[in-house]
């Protein structure tokens, strides 16, 4: 697809593109129309009477994790759509990129390749994520909790093959670090799958239970002055304890919708297939505790930065590095399917 972004959803461009092209050639609708009919959000309201009917207010309470019915999914061939343009959307689209070294077999040698792993902060600067996420999947986030939700951070893992999974750990005290006291302090995950999620690929393990504050495993604290996306992240779950926990592998299709509150238990393994594994985390907050979307990657950018001083390490900032960009370029030029 050939959208044109820039910095912000509001001023996303719409220009005439092949695809429009093609769409007049063939007498269907717009490439918008099209856009608009796929994300049209349900009310809060249609969104209560299908979570309602579906018994999930219950099944929440109970084990801590729900997956959404059908009719409140996505298709997996727009989910896969919507992440593809992040992934290929190069300098279109403004995200926080992070990387990671794997270890991956060629001719039967062990070598190890740099490769892209995570997204960031896309929601303000891509309009179809900006409607999906401050529209339907508010809606049905806020039906779900019984109270107005708003988006606090955002994520695409993308686990390639051979990348890493991640430890046993609570999404809620490392949240917290962010904005102290002074932030959110209650946290629901929506989890938006992009392709098949299986125990082959890495799919989330979560341990179900009536979570809360009040009811949650023991986590390891923090260390002092460390890295805040590492030993100084709150959350941790300690190995003996994670041990006598009974993880469940979430399987699912691509654009299955799930949620899970911030006191649940969860993990993953390493990517053992030959395909990515792509899914989409969205944290999201009681509105009557803030709205802190805008501001909560300018503190972590801040918090990390810190850190990086502390130990002698130049700060980073947006801009990509040389083999960043050649990177991304080079993969830019691979024709897509």
């Amino acid at each position: 697809m050939a959208s044109k972004f820039t910095n912000s959803a509001e001023n996303y461009e719409d220009g005439n593109s092949s695809d429009e092209a093609l769409c007049e050639m063939l007498g269907l609708k717009s490439l918008d129309a099209v856009i608009d009919e796929e994300i049209a959000s349900n009310s809060h309201e249609e969104s209560s009477s299908v979570i309602q009917r579906s018994n999930l207010f219950h099944t929440y309470k109970m084990e801590s994790i729900c997956q959404f019915p059908k009719e409140l999914c996505l298709s997996s061939s727009f989910a896969r759509r919507l992440a593809d343009e992040l992934i290929w959307g190069g300098e279109k689209v403004e995200v926080d990129r992070t990387y990671e070294v794997i270890k991956v077999l060629n001719k039967g040698e062990v070598q190890e390749r740099r490769v892209l792993t995570r997204l960031e902060n896309f929601v303000n600067f891509h309009r179809e994520w900006s409607s999906l996420c401050h529209g339907h999947l508010a809606n049905c986030i806020s039906a779900l909790c019984g109270e107005s939700m708003v988006l606090f951070k955002e994520k695409l893992n993308l686990k390639p093959p051979g990348g890493s999974g991640f430890a046993p750990h609570l999404d809620t005290p490392s949240l917290r670090i962010s904005f102290g006291k002074e932030g959110p302090q209650t946290f629901v995950t929506v989890m938006v799958a992009i392709d098949s999620m299986k125990k082959a690929n890495g799919c989330l393990r979560l341990c179900k239970g009536e979570w809360s504050e009040k009811n949650h495993c023991a986590t390891d604290e923090p260390e002092e002055k460390s890295n805040p996306d590492a030993g100084g992240r709150a959350g941790a779950i300690p190995l003996e304890s994670a041990q006598n926990l009974q993880f469940d592998d979430v399987e699912c299709e691509g654009g299955a919708i799930y949620a899970f509150n911030g006191w649940a238990p969860h993990r993953s393994s390493p990517n053992g297939s030959l395909f990515p594994r792509r899914a989409v985390f969205l944290t999201y907050n009681p509105k009557r505790e803030g709205d802190f979307h805008n501001s909560y990657y300018d503190r972590m950018r801040q918090l990390r930065n810190k850190w990086r001083e502390q130990i002698g390490l130049e700060v980073s900032s947006k801009q990509l590095m040389p083999d960043e960009k050649a990177e991304l370029d080079a993969l830019a030029t691979i024709p897509r399917i």
